[in-house]
């Protein structure tokens, strides 16, 4: 499509098949669109009408991320093969997400712009490849650390725990010995006193004491003990919890890293595709300015061949002219010649 055309003549090209209104008409894929763009007359095509049939397309995010490129080069018309070139360029860019059948399909119906396109796209995936691997060491590393802080921090828990059980351990047989000394104490003490009648009253009262004592101390070794199950249990319960709390922020983290690294990737390629847009637009536009030296040269010289016939055929009359001046000369000096002869 050339630049002279007006906006009717180029909408006139994007008729829906069958002569249905094209607004009341939805292209089924980009590949149609495509199709229908180098089946029509011209070298480029109008971007404005162009992105106008790519949104009308359903769910296609490679349709969209082709129309924002288109709309980011800042053209009014494109060049036909620059747009299909980078429509390659995107297809396989993200071979990756496309199942192989429709991969397949839709790689056959874009042309390929140059060799070097292909020599350029194995370099930059042998780098992407590079950097991919050595995010995926350093993620290594990072989890390999993590993992050895979480041991650590699992054995300290453990020590911890150990120690207060030996200390709550260590009180509770203090206990049981103060214990076993008071009874002793209170045993010896009831026997010197045993002799004396009048100690009798006392004795009972102390024995009542001794009954009452440890009562209160089985009660309290009781309550201890499961102060201990539940301070053991709820230490568990929380070692549990930090773990857990750990694997998720790792997670987490991994997600963003992931979603940072797509992001990232798809900033390049559309960089990278608008960037081998551009590239392709000056180069048709100055293949087709050479064409056009190259037929006004033509034009020149067909020109100049007609000039110089014309100028030969002058020449050839003019040679005429000359002999019959010629041949008139000697007739006359010819007949000049005769009569003097006769006298």
């Amino acid at each position: 499509m050339s630049d002279e055309e007006d906006q009717p003549t180029q909408f006139a090209r994007f008729q829906a098949p069958n002569g249905d209104d094209t607004e009341s008409w939805a292209p089924q894929s980009v590949a149609s669109v495509l199709q229908r763009v180098q089946e029509s007359p011209g070298d480029e095509v109008s971007v404005e009408l162009l992105v106008r049939q790519l949104e009308r397309i359903p769910n296609e995010a490679r349709a969209h991320q082709l129309v924002r490129l288109l709309l980011e080069s800042r053209e009014e018309s494109i060049p036909k093969h620059a747009v299909l070139g980078i429509w390659g360029k995107l297809v396989t860019g993200n071979t990756t997400k496309t199942p192989g059948k429709a991969r397949a399909k839709s790689a056959t119906n874009i042309p390929i712009i140059r060799s070097r396109l292909l020599e350029s796209k194995r370099k930059q995936a042998e780098c992407d490849l590079k950097l991919l691997q050595n995010r995926i060491t350093l993620l290594q590393q990072e989890e390999c650390k993590a993992w050895k802080k979480i041991a650590q921090t699992k054995d300290r828990a453990q020590e911890i725990l150990e120690m207060r059980l030996a200390t709550l351990q260590r009180k509770e047989e203090k206990s049981m010995h103060q214990i076993e000394r008071e009874r002793q104490s209170r045993s010896a003490q009831k026997k010197h006193n045993g002799l004396k009648k009048e100690s009798v009253i006392k004795k009972k009262h102390a024995a009542i004491q001794i009954i009452s004592k440890k009562y209160q101390d089985v009660e309290q070794v009781k309550s201890e003990s499961k102060r201990l199950k539940a301070e053991r249990e709820r230490l568990q319960l929380l070692q549990v919890e930090g773990a857990r709390a750990k694997r998720q922020a790792i997670r987490r983290q991994e997600d963003a890293l992931k979603k940072k690294k797509l992001q990232e990737r798809q900033q390049v390629d559309e960089v990278a595709a608008l960037r081998l847009m551009k590239k392709a637009i000056a180069e048709e536009r100055q293949i087709r300015e050479h064409r056009k030296k190259v037929k006004e040269m033509e034009e020149a010289e067909r020109a100049l061949i007609q000039r110089l016939q014309g100028t030969q055929l002058i020449q050839r009359e003019a040679y005429s002219v000359l002999e019959r001046a010629l041949l008139r000369t000697d007739l006359k000096r010819a007949h000049s010649v005769a009569p003097l002869g006769d006298r």
